[in-house]
């Protein structure tokens, strides 16, 4: 029995009442006393020829602790009709038997993920007390419903989910997640390493999206996250949402759309979006907006967006942060803000137009802003002197066509222009007691970090110039 994580869970989910400490040492002392140890987790296989034929069954017998591997069906056909629903704590799922970078495919067609009682509403999901629950090595796809919000994964309450390395395409959502309005469900969220596309329903009215969050906290780091077909690429509800070293493109709507739910109101419901690649659809016809923070449900939005070295690609006048609560703020800091290379008169860092917000909430230093900015600073608190706007529109990257952000020279006002103050100490993530400072790391397409070497006067942006 892993004692020690039994005690740091407990601590993560909430403040221990008096005497709750010594009394869980007691409790961990007497079971590896007498017999604690004698239980071993187990691995149960699901495949041709394995135990078990169904992911289902698989969970059925499994205890917490347990790793269910799943191999591939012959030919690399998808398991069909899959809804799993997931109560016990500390269990892994994981694709088997295949190659490094492939997949086990998972269909959710033939399954009304309906979400009414034991019916789980996505292929995979993971329910209050399931904490610690690992999915892994996916492509989840087909899942849907009469209300529209099938999902490839849905964290419901659960605490320390982790998705990894899935692919997840062509759902009525990609992953959902819900708290209960309190800081104690939903905590410490982590998707990594997964591409998500392609989710919602063109012929549906309703807005659907690749993600749509809520709960306490929730991490993304080293995904592809693009081509949300109706909706946003990233809608969060949640307290705090942290979304690093990704690439997030070419949404039918905004490419992040953070707003109020339960979890909104009190003081520090945050969001990092940090060493990202944010990159607007130039054909787009949806909202044209970048990243929105503030409300749309008629809650507050108590919090700070934190925009740090990302690098955001739009030829659009329609603004890059609109704010749309009272109590909404936004710092920008050693951020590439381009146009594609094709000028744009008008073009607008900031709003904010609905909520009580001001503008004037926005601040930062230390940003690249393309030419067609800089008529619009004075709406903001960013001052001219203390940011960069270039002469003229420029072709920044290697190959964005590509999706190769990497700058093709050391671009002056780019290369070494950032300072200390864009490392700053970035709000932690509650349940995280070991993120990684700022921009250790850069993405690396597709689905990869690599190391980046910090100076102490970095390149902006997401992506450091390969320097000699």
């Amino acid at each position: 029995m892993d004692c020690s994580r039994i005690l740091n869970e407990e601590l993560n989910v909430g403040r221990p009442w008096p005497g709750m400490l010594s009394s869980l040492g007691r409790l961990c002392s007497l079971l590896l006393l007498f017999g604690g140890t004698g239980v071993t987790a187990a691995t149960l296989e699901v495949g041709p020829g394995k135990r078990f034929q169904r992911i289902e069954q698989a969970v059925a017998a499994a205890t917490p602790g347990d790793t269910i591997e799943v191999y591939p069906r012959r030919g690399g056909q998808a398991y069909e009709g899959v809804g799993v629903s997931v109560d016990m704590p500390r269990l892994t799922i994981r694709a088997a038997g295949i190659e490094v970078g492939q997949r086990v495919t998972l269909s959710g067609r033939g399954f009304e993920h309906s979400g009414r009682g034991r019916t789980p509403r996505a292929i995979f999901q993971f329910n209050r007390g399931a904490d610690h629950g690992v999915l892994e090595g996916f492509e989840l796809t087909g899942a849907s419903n009469r209300s529209n919000n099938g999902a490839g994964v849905r964290i419901n309450q659960a605490n320390h989910v982790t998705i990894r390395h899935c692919d997840i395409h062509h759902n009525d959502m990609g992953i959902m997640s819900n708290g209960d309005g309190t800081p104690r469900t939903a905590i410490n969220q982590r998707i990594e390493h997964c591409a998500i596309h392609h989710n919602g329903d063109r012929a549906s009215p309703s807005f659907h999206h690749n993600l749509y969050l809520s709960g306490t906290s929730v991490t993304v780091r080293f995904c592809e996250i693009h081509h949300a077909r109706r909706g946003h690429n990233v809608k969060s509800r949640a307290h705090f949402t942290r979304v690093e070293y990704s690439y997030v493109h070419h949404s039918a709507n905004r490419e992040f759309d953070l707003v109020d739910g339960r979890e909104t109101t009190p003081p520090g419901s945050d969001a990092v979006l940090l060493g990202n690649i944010i990159v607007k659809d130039p054909q787009s016809a949806g909202n044209r907006n970048v990243i929105h923070f503030g409300q749309d449900g008629g809650r507050n939005h108590h919090g700070t967006l934190y925009l740090v070295h990302n690098t955001i690609v739009t030829p659009f006048v329609s603004p890059v942060v609109d704010l749309s609560s009272a109590k909404a703020r936004a710092v920008l800091l050693g951020n590439i803000v381009d146009d594609y290379g094709r000028r744009r008169n008008n073009q607008m860092l900031g709003s904010a137009r609905r909520g009580g917000a001001s503008a004037k909430a926005i601040t930062g230093v230390g940003n690249w802003l393309a030419p067609g900015f800089a008529n619009s600073l004075g709406r903001t608190s960013l001052e001219l002197t203390k940011n960069t706007i270039a002469a003229e529109s420029q072709r920044l990257f290697v190959d964005p066509e590509r999706h190769d952000f990497r700058l093709r020279k050391a671009w002056p006002g780019i290369f070494r222009a950032g300072g200390p103050r864009t490392l700053l100490q970035l709000p932690s993530t509650p349940g995280v007691s070991n993120e990684d400072p700022p921009l250790t790391w850069q993405y690396l397409h597709p689905l990869d970090g690599r190391p980046r070497a910090v100076f102490d006067r970095p390149d902006l942006g997401a992506k450091a110039f390969d320097h000699p």
